[in-house]
Order: C-alpha cells, then structure tokens, then sequence
C-alpha cells in the first residue's frame, strides 16, 4: 500500500485576521495545512514549533514589520531555508530591492486573488527547493548579472549555500552578505558605469579553510590606489569609499586583478571549525 504523502505546511503572517482565515481555508482546499500568526512577534514564535514549508509574510505590520521578521529568519541557520514569499501593497522596484535585502523569495501584490497566491506559492517552493539541490552540487558555484535586482537574488541564492556548507556564524554571514553586496552594486555603477549591455560575474569556490569569490566587471578597471583612504574623515562620506572600507573590514584578504576590473575576496574559517569538504581549485 502506497505511503499518504505529507501535506506541505504554510505559515501566513498578517495582521488582518479575516485575510489570514480565508487564505488558510482556501490553502487547505487545495491540499495544505496552514497556521496563522496575526504579528511578526507571534510569527517569531511559532516558527520553531513546527517545520513549514514556505511562509507568506505581509510586510506593513504594526511592532515588528515583514522585513524585521525576514531579516531574523533568513540570517538564522535553522530557518534560512524556507522559502518566504512577501505581500506588500506597493509594486516598486525600491520595495522588492528592500526585500530581497532582507532575504526574500519572492513577492506578491495587494490585491490578489486566492489562485494567485496558490499559483506564487507552488512557483516559489519549486523555484527554491530546486535551485539549491542544484546548488547544493557543485563544488564552485557561478553566476552572472546585469541588474542590481537579479544581483540580490542570486546573494540570497548564496547566503543559503554559506548556511549549509560552511562553519561560518550568522553575523559572520550577515557581513559577507553586506560585503557582496557592496562590491556587486560597485562593479555595475564603477566598474560597468550602469552599461545595461555589460555583465558582472562571480565565482565561489569553497576550501577547507576558507571560501573565495571571484567578481570580475566588464570595465577598463581602475587602480587601487585610486580607492580614497577611509581613514580620511571626507572619504568615508563617499559611498565608494565606504563602501569598500566595509569590504576590507569583512574579508580576510581583498585582490584587484587585471587592472582593477577583478576583485578577489578571501574569508577564512575558524581554526576549530573547517568545511566538511574536500579542497576544490582556486577560481582564476
């Protein structure tokens, strides 16, 4: 006799109640078991009770917000990986890059139908769980982009490989991830001067002792001594030279590479936790 399969299960965070019970209704008709929380502070508390699937998360919430909640979770080891999927009010670009800041999947618009939802949150659980079983397999891990929105969701796609297959803490995940994100948006204003036709491309491999990213923009490259001095007061009110201030204070070792246009980022681990994996090549 076949095994019944396991219901997938999904929290839905909002603070309107009737919004939250007609969703779980509707989730349940089509095969879910669902759990409601009406504030991020009950959000926070019912997710180590039980192990859900994917969360639907409103972002305008009185006390503890969507983006504070996701923020928490994400930069977590035990809940980076389940999937969350945003309802916000607002179809900004702005808004989706706030969110895939904080760690999100993937975004819904108020209003919407019931089918909709359905439709996003089968997308979304697909789209995730797939990406990192491929992720999961590969010793280097590589990407391209050209937006800063894509940028953001392929550091998110990362953040969730660094969780799972390195020893680093989540404060020291949570200033990588600032620290990737400084040098991409660097290398497509800097380095690609905002060229819509130009790529940036990165490379991770992972170590024994230590994991490397290798960023490599299409631009002419600049010299390194150009970088301002941080330690200048006019300086660090540049974005730039914040900017890679904060890289240099993350990183462990920080190389600019043929002319300025490749930067090397070196992060090493802990002499008392190393990666369970073999030593893989050096990007190059």
């Amino acid at each position: 006799m076949p095994m019944a399969q396991t219901k997938k299960r999904i929290l839905i965070v909002d603070d309107d109640p009737d919004l939250c019970d007609m969703l779980s209704k509707y989730l349940q008709v089509h095969g879910y078991d669902t759990d409601s929380a009406h504030s991020g502070e009950q959000a926070l508390k019912k997710t180590p009770r039980k192990d859900y699937d994917l969360i639907v998360l409103d972002i305008m919430m009185p006390g503890i917000d969507g983006y504070e909640v996701c923020h928490r979770l994400k930069m977590r080891r035990r809940f980076n990986h389940i999937p969350i999927l945003m309802l916000s009010a607002k179809d900004t670009e702005q808004d989706k890059i706030v969110g895939l800041q904080t760690g999100a999947d993937a975004y819904i618009f108020k209003p919407f139908e019931a089918p909709a939802l359905l439709q996003a949150i089968e997308e979304t659980m697909e789209r995730v769980n797939r990406k990192r079983s491929e992720l999961g397999i590969q010793h280097e891990i590589s990407f391209r982009f050209m937006s800063r929105f894509s940028y953001l969701e392929k550091v998110n796609e990362l953040v969730s490989q660094l969780f799972t297959r390195t020893p680093l803490s989540a404060d020291e995940i949570w200033e990588l991830k600032l620290a990737l994100h400084e040098i991409g948006i660097n290398a497509i204003e800097h380095g690609n001067k905002m060229d819509p036709e130009k790529a940036v491309s990165v490379r991770c491999a992972f170590f024994e002792d230590k994991i490397e990213f290798l960023i490599e923009d299409e631009g002419e490259g600049f010299s390194p001594d150009a970088v301002p001095d941080p330690t200048r007061d006019d300086a660090l009110q540049r974005e730039r030279g914040r900017g890679i201030y904060l890289v240099t204070q993350v990183v462990d070792r920080i190389e600019y590479v043929d002319k300025g246009s490749r930067v090397r980022l070196t992060k090493m681990f802990s002499t008392h936790a190393r990666l369970k994996k073999c030593k893989q090549p050096r990007p190059e």
